[in-house]
């Protein structure tokens, strides 16, 4: 004789409660950092995840359950399967055979929530399959009218796609994000709308950094901007901070310093008022207020319904600490351009950023699956690289090489300690590798790094990322400046590394910065068949138009040194007086040691020509002094290079 029903639920309840009092001891062993130094006991670990299952294999086995709570139990067994161990092909079996329970009994919930973990599950061994699967479960979501659910499944499709990363697969992305916005925008589901115009700008910005993409993202979120006054979007805090960042993301990429800093400060005013609203887990819920909401099957899961019988679509996002990291990145950025001249604040948020990551770990529970906190320790990880690569920018821009060395080496150390698969990190390191080599005179070594082939433009094809093609171009810059000089070895190389650059003309003249250097590079070329003196007047004051554009000190202090001694030198009187002081005094707005001694020495030379030979001598001595401050190979290379033009 079977049991009866109630007696069922009164043994099957227990062993639920086992299940979850295992899984719960497992996540609860220790903080990130006791993770990062493993001390947490993997094997003891596993056995409480394996002792759980086995409760909910129990379960399953052995009793005849009620369809709606055999329907939780599989969905529970599939998601732990998912989450916690390898083993996919249980867990497609164990949802399908859910998904059949939950058709026979029309349990719409369930079988919603299952077919969402199918396609993860599926995506694990079959990412085509696992699109092609979520097809047609919105195809039946969408029949029904259940939008808060074809919201969460068209998101999930998103972020899938997005992984894939080709072309046609983010345009496939885009697609999707607009029929959720016009779904959202048809029954006035103002938060959700809001969330996918700013992943729609997002997405935007992701694929390109041209001039029109850059315009669409804007459009999207204007589109997100003029929902943020309505309550329901406002009372999201995450929506309205990553609306901030992609907006900063914007001036950034547009080189428009000045809005940066605004947008900047907009950013930090929302993560600092939006605090308290943060899930500490990060998670949000977008809530949905369609006509047909209260026919929508929900309850928990992706689509949740309130006490009230309101809906909201589930999203899994990142903690609060995770994002102000991220913010002292970002905020570095925007102000690098004013770094030297106002206290050095663009570094001093770096470190902030990188401190925080160090010393929050101690205070991250492990209260979720091992390979939930694993993959946040990598995201903090790699943020906290990108942290280290611009902090070790900042310093060789004003040219402090030692703690330039010394910041690569510690990059380098982490990099190694801990493998990732960031091939632009991997890129950015031998780049600034190069870049200090020649700062400190090692310029053979320098040349090496430079003409590695993954740094060729030559090497460049259509699937090249755009900030691939930057380094290469910046590398071949570096290649110019160290082969220029007719007496070098590899002098002959200069005119291919010229015409080398013309294919990617359009790319630099929609760059600020690239504009600026590849302009000063053709007015110093000394190749007869370039400079003549009207283009090289037009090179020069291309190349200071661009860099006064974006506030660059270090670029204008170059072409105001190059005007002084291209068309001043030699020249008494108060413009060619003007001239030298502007490029000497900018060098020291930039903290630039090699460009200040170069300025000292012009402005000595003007005012000997004027007749002031007491105040000419103080200023050599100045850029004198100056110079024996920078490194030894730089100051052999110059001496070399005095007596080369001393012997002609």
């Amino acid at each position: 004789m079977k049991p009866s029903q109630p007696k069922q639920n009164a043994q099957v309840t227990p062993s639920m409660r086992s299940t979850e009092d295992y899984l719960a001891a497992a996540h609860g062993q220790g903080s990130l950092k006791a993770l990062v130094d493993r001390e947490i006991n993997m094997r003891h670990y596993y056995k409480l995840v394996a002792t759980g299952l086995s409760c909910l294999e129990v379960v399953l086995k052995r009793f005849k359950l009620q369809p709606q709570m055999e329907a939780n139990v599989r969905l529970r067994y599939a998601s732990v399967l998912y989450d916690e161990t390898k083993n996919m092909r249980e867990a497609e079996q164990t949802l399908s055979e859910g998904i059949k329970l939950c058709d026979r009994y029309r349990l719409l919930d369930f079988k919603y929530n299952m077919e969402y973990l199918l396609a993860l599950v599926l995506y694990e061994g079959s990412p085509r399959a696992s699109l092609k699967f979520l097809d047609g479960v919105i195809k039946t979501a969408e029949a029904y009218k259940h939008n808060a659910w074809v919201y969460g499944l068209r998101f999930l499709k998103v972020s899938l796609l997005l992984k894939l990363s080709s072309h046609q697969d983010v345009l496939s992305a885009l697609t999707h994000i607009r029929s959720i916005s016009g779904i959202a925008e048809q029954s006035g589901d103002k938060a959700i709308l809001a969330l996918a115009s700013t992943v729609e700008a997002l997405v935007h910005l992701r694929g390109s950094t041209s001039a029109e993409s850059i315009e669409q993202a804007q459009r999207s979120l204007a589109m997100a901007r003029s929902l943020q006054l309505d309550a329901r979007v406002a009372s999201i805090p995450q929506v309205v901070v990553l609306t901030n960042i992609v907006d900063l993301a914007c001036s950034l990429q547009q080189c428009d310093p000045s809005q940066a800093v605004n947008k900047m400060q907009a950013m930090h005013a929302s993560l600092e008022s939006q605090s308290d609203l943060w899930h500490p887990d990060g998670t949000l819920l977008v809530p949905v207020h369609s006509q047909d909401s209260s026919k929508t099957p929900g309850g928990h899961g992706l689509v949740r319904r309130s006490s009230q019988g309101s809906l909201a679509v589930t999203f899994h996002w990142t903690p609060w600490e995770d994002i102000y990291a991220l913010g002292f990145l970002l905020s570095s950025i925007a102000t690098a351009h004013k770094n030297t001249s106002d206290g050095l604040k663009s570094e001093q948020m770096l470190k902030e950023g990188i401190r925080r990551l160090d010393g929050n770990n101690e205070n991250v529970p492990v209260l979720k699956p091992i390979s939930s906190i694993t993959s946040r320790h990598i995201w903090r990880q790699n943020l906290k690289r990108y942290l280290q690569t611009h902090l070790v920018f900042a310093l060789c821009t004003r040219t402090a090489w030692k703690a330039a060395q010394e910041g690569l080496q510690e990059l380098q150390d982490t990099a190694a300690s801990f493998p990732h698969d960031l091939e632009l990190l991997d890129l950015l390191i031998q780049y600034l590798d190069g870049v200090i080599k020649q700062g400190i005179g090692d310029l053979d070594d320098a040349l090496s790094v430079f003409q590695r082939p993954h740094f060729s433009v030559t090497s460049v094809t259509a699937t090249t990322t755009q900030a691939h093609l930057e380094l290469a171009i910046l590398s071949t810059f570096n290649s110019i400046l160290i082969i220029r000089d007719p007496s070098h070895p590899s002098h002959h190389l200069l005119p291919p590394l010229l015409s080398s650059l013309e294919p990617h003309l359009p790319h630099i003249k929609n760059s600020k910065p690239l504009t600026s250097a590849y302009n000063l590079i053709l007015a110093t070329s000394p190749n007869s068949s370039l400079p003549t003196i009207p283009k090289t007047k037009q090179y020069i004051h291309t190349a200071l138009s661009a860099a006064k554009a974006i506030a660059n000190n270090q670029l204008l202090c170059v072409a105001l040194s190059l005007m002084s001694d291209k068309f001043f030198k030699g020249v008494v009187g108060g413009q060619s007086e003007k001239s030298a002081r502007a490029s000497e005094t900018m060098a020291r707005k930039a903290m630039d040691a090699l460009w200040r001694s170069v300025g000292a020495g012009i402005v000595g030379d003007t005012m000997e020509l004027a007749g002031r030979g007491e105040e000419a001598e103080k200023m050599r001595d100045l850029g004198r002094e100056i110079a024996r401050g920078l490194p030894e190979g730089v100051v052999q290379w110059e001496d070399a290079a005095r007596e080369d033009v001393d012997m002609r």
